[in-house]
């Protein structure tokens, strides 16, 4: 008995476990039977096929925080702690210096701090009291799942990749300002009073409007730098109704100067666009997909002329037209705010923000050489019309002139 024999029965077992319960029943049998001989050959062997597969997902496009956004939509909730133990297992080997800061970033999302410990399944499953028999299914359904995961765009270097310093463009209040507008968006997805929801809507895009001109306007100094600070993150949508969805992620990053590919099956949009402009789109975009979808349930369930249900098409159109309309605004909006700049400066933001497109434009080439533009088709009037007027009630202008 071998970890080869081991290693190559795996692969076989984990795909079968979604696809076949006689087999899958055929192959825990088999692995039960090595486990009774020597667990810590299993445990072993496990551990090293799935950092094997991380391995794989890393190069295909997949990052960690993009791994457990798909894993929640397609393992028992449970799994989740075993991924991120795996997860945490993979990256023993890279030098810190060598993961690149955003990728470290979505480590510490997830509650994965170094001194990164190594995957033990016995351990692991002793901490959940889980039986066995029930810990080794759990770990080829994770197997299976990470077998399964499809290329996509690379958004970050691989882990381990010598990388140079990456220019962070912030100055000592960026932090304070996201963590007001964060604080401003969280209450508003939290109040159930339209109103208040409203002004903290309209306040959080007027920081975020003056935060980014401003920025902006430090770029355009004589004494600073122009670096490229493009880059790309992507946001997990809830399901149904992805394509809706996606497209109000689309026109707040429109707004905000960013451009977006929308991957239905895997109900995820993909942002292109300059670093500070990226974290904006995400905040707002974010908040607004919890609003509407409050204000898509509040309206309630639609039934046609014979009764049969049209929640499903209602839904569907009212988010269309919520996006729509979002869109709209928030395009005025940030069209009356570069209108507010006074002459001079806007004669220095030009070459800046054009720059910035220039950038923003030959990364997303970069990434998606090939897109292809969608059409969705609006089949209910009403949840249109509601839509509209969902969206007219979030109020998002801007209520004074930017100034430096």
């Amino acid at each position: 008995m071998t970890d080869d024999e081991i290693l190559r029965m795996l692969p076989m077992a984990a795909a079968a476990i979604a696809l076949d319960e006689r087999l899958a029943d055929h192959y825990l049998a088999q692995l039960g039977q090595y486990d009774e001989r020597d667990q810590a050959q299993v445990d072993r062997c496990l551990q090293s096929a799935l950092e094997g597969l991380l391995k794989t997902a890393w190069s295909r496009g997949w990052a960690p925080g993009d791994v457990v956004q798909h894993s929640r939509r397609k393992l028992d909730q449970v799994v989740e702690s075993l991924l991120l133990a795996a997860i945490a297992s993979e990256h023993r080997s890279y030098p810190a210096k060598s993961i690149d800061p955003r990728w470290l970033d979505q480590l510490t999302d997830l509650g994965i701090s170094t001194p990164y410990a190594e995957l033990r399944l016995t351990a692991w499953a002793a901490d959940r009291r889980l039986p066995r028999y029930l810990a080794l299914h759990h770990a080829l359904a994770l197997a299976g799942f990470l077998q399964a995961l499809p290329a996509i765009a690379r958004l970050y270097p691989l882990p381990g990749a010598a990388l140079p310093g990456r220019p962070v463009h912030a100055t000592p209040a960026s932090g304070k300002m996201l963590a007001r507008i964060r604080g401003l968006l969280a209450k508003a997805e939290a109040t159930d009073f339209p109103d208040e929801a409203e002004a903290l809507s309209a306040k959080a895009q007027e920081l975020m409007a003056k935060f980014s001109l401003d920025r902006a306007l430090v770029e355009a100094g004589p004494e600073h730098e122009f670096d490229d600070d493009s880059g790309a993150r992507r946001i997990w949508v809830d399901t149904p109704y992805v394509s809706a969805k996606a497209q109000l992620v689309g026109v707040v990053a429109f707004a905000n100067n960013c451009r977006t590919v929308s991957m239905e099956q895997l109900a995820v949009v993909t942002i292109v666009g300059a670093e500070l402009d990226l974290q904006l789109t995400e905040l707002l975009s974010t908040s607004l997909l919890v609003q509407a979808n409050r204000a898509m349930l509040a309206a309630g369930k639609h039934f046609g002329h014979r009764g049969e249900s049209r929640t499903r098409s209602f839904r569907q159109s009212f988010l269309m037209a919520y996006a729509q309309r979002i869109g709209e605004r928030l395009q005025a909006a940030a069209e009356t705010t570069r209108a507010a700049v006074p002459e001079a400066d806007a004669d220095r933001l030009l070459p800046v923000l054009s720059k910035r497109e220039e950038q923003v434009e030959a990364l997303f080439v970069k990434l998606f050489p090939t897109t292809t533009t969608r059409r969705t088709r609006v089949s209910n009037g009403a949840g249109w019309a509601a839509g509209l007027s969902a969206a007219d009630q979030a109020q998002l202008q801007t209520r004074r002139p930017v100034s430096r």
